[in-house]
């Protein structure tokens, strides 16, 4: 039996695309937000002014004032994404070091055991200060590896194509013979 492998090659090339954009051109994604949220905006400026000029109910103003707020919002989000998901992540992080930390100190297992624990928890306790002091630097950083994954996910991708169709050529055709 066939299999088809459109999907992978689809997935492929979506995840590809996608990593080198994220990756590699970092104002992409603001520049997606600023655009929506622009169109948010000058929408619900039109619809206003709209309004305005043909008598408009107190219901259409509301809803233009409120897309004009959810406009500005959607502006803002690229900034407050970029500093805050690293703050939270820096402050997650830390927390969970010092749990390990202190469950290591009260803890009696293996001592080479507990070396291996005590560098990774101190490791985990310096990226969360990094995160929660240098966000940008941190968010450049983790963007930048998320593409590459995102990039390598899409090689597999095609990888997993090629096999599949590899396996096409040399099975057996779908015809049945009673």
């Amino acid at each position: 039996m066939k299999i088809s492998n459109s999907d992978y090659i689809a997935k492929g090339l979506t995840l590809i695309i996608s990593g080198v954009l994220i990756g590699f051109f970092p104002n992409i994604i603001a520049w997606i937000f600023y655009i929506i949220g622009g169109i948010i905006v000058l929408s619900s400026v039109f619809m206003l002014l709209g309004g305005v000029n043909s008598g408009m109910d107190g219901t259409l103003a509301g809803s233009s004032i409120a897309g004009i707020i959810i406009g500005v919002i959607v502006l803002l989000l690229p900034r407050v994404i970029s500093v805050g998901i690293p703050i939270v992540a820096g402050i997650v992080f830390i927390f969970y070091a010092i749990s390990r930390l202190s469950r290591l100190f009260k803890s009696g297992e293996d001592k080479n055991l507990n070396k291996i624990s005590l560098g990774f928890s101190l490791a985990l306790l310096a990226f969360g200060i990094f995160l929660l002091f240098r966000p940008f630097a941190a968010g450049n950083l983790a963007r930048i590896i998320i593409g590459i994954i995102m990039i390598l996910l899409g090689v597999f991708n095609f990888y997993v194509a090629h096999m599949i169709n590899k396996r096409n050529k040399d099975s057996a055709p779908d015809i049945i013979d009673v």
